[in-house]
């Protein structure tokens, strides 16, 4: 074998692994759980009823888990996405009667006066 066809062999091997490599990728995916939608309730809504759809009403006491978000105490709630209606009754009075569309990995924020 000569040196030129050697050259020739070690010139096509080098090119068809650029080419391989040029061809291939990578990829990679990283996926957040969207599957669920949420009502956010904001404001004064303690010792409030939170009625979701035709739910029972939720009494909204202490217990209930909240959290902090922008300054604000916040309570969170799954809902079904789609067209929900949130009624918060403070002392039997109707506060808050409103008819959301909520998608997957939404939130929607509920201001209780």
């Amino acid at each position: 074998m000569s040196k030129s066809n050697s050259l020739k062999g070690i010139v096509f091997v080098l090119f068809s692994f650029l080419m391989l490599g040029c061809t291939s990728s990578y990829e990679s995916v990283t996926q957040v759980d969207d599957t669920k939608a949420f009502i956010l309730l904001t404001g004064n809504f303690e010792n409030a009823s939170l009625q979701i759809n035709t739910n029972s009403p939720i009494t909204l006491t202490d217990s209930i888990e909240t959290f902090m978000l922008d300054g604000k105490k916040v309570a969170k709630f799954e809902v079904t996405a789609g067209t929900n209606t949130v009624k918060v009754f403070k002392n039997g009075a109707l506060v808050v009667n409103r008819k959301l569309y909520v998608t997957n990995g939404n939130s929607f924020e509920v201001n209780v006066q």
